[in-house]
């Protein structure tokens, strides 16, 4: 498994949206954090978009995840860009 650095951006305008919508969006990522897909993620704080990092065989199949993720779904992402990414030194750095 590789892990990816996956970013949404979100648009202001959605704003209203995107709350209503969070205890669903919120709930799938919790799931799929719980079943080892997903390692961490969180919303930048200037509201701008969200940061997750994905464990996944290629970035196909990342893409695949989090086009499920209900905000994706629901149109609140206008841009999900998917890295490969490698940690050298730290936490996630040991098991990869």
């Amino acid at each position: 498994m590789a892990l990816f650095a996956v970013t949404y951006r979100y648009e202001a305008e959605q704003t209203a949206e995107r709350e209503a919508n969070k205890p669903a969006h919120r709930a799938w990522l919790q799931a799929r954090v719980a079943d080892g897909e997903i390692l961490t993620v969180g919303p930048f704080l200037d509201g701008s978009g969200a940061l997750l990092l994905v464990e996944s065989d290629d970035d196909e199949a990342a893409r695949a995840l989090v086009a499920r993720d209900p905000h994706c779904v629901e149109g609140m992402v206008s841009e999900v860009v998917v890295r490969p990414w490698t940690p050298v030194f730290g936490l996630l750095a040991d098991g990869h």
